[in-house]
């Protein structure tokens, strides 16, 4: 499940670039412009796997957290 999220979110960002490229061409020309907006589109997916995996690191605190389990004094004192 977690990485279908993360294809749909990487998808929607390519998807989006495709769309402000076809949108406005006239913004940036030539192959640079090719280039930038591909590399925007890359760094979407990168904030959609930092995304990702944040929520998975607090989604784990949160149930360290929330789980009953008794800690010695030793281990509770480090």
């Amino acid at each position: 499940m977690r990485y279908v999220t993360f294809w749909l979110a990487s998808m929607a960002l390519i998807m989006a670039t495709l769309v402000a490229s076809m949108v406005t061409p006239n913004v940036m020309d030539g192959i640079s412009g090719l280039v930038i907006r591909f590399f925007l589109g890359y760094c979407g997916i990168i904030m959609v796997a930092q995304l990702v995996a944040s929520l998975s690191a607090i989604r784990r605190l949160f149930e360290e957290l929330t789980s009953a389990k008794p800690v010695a004094r030793r281990v509770f004192l480090r």
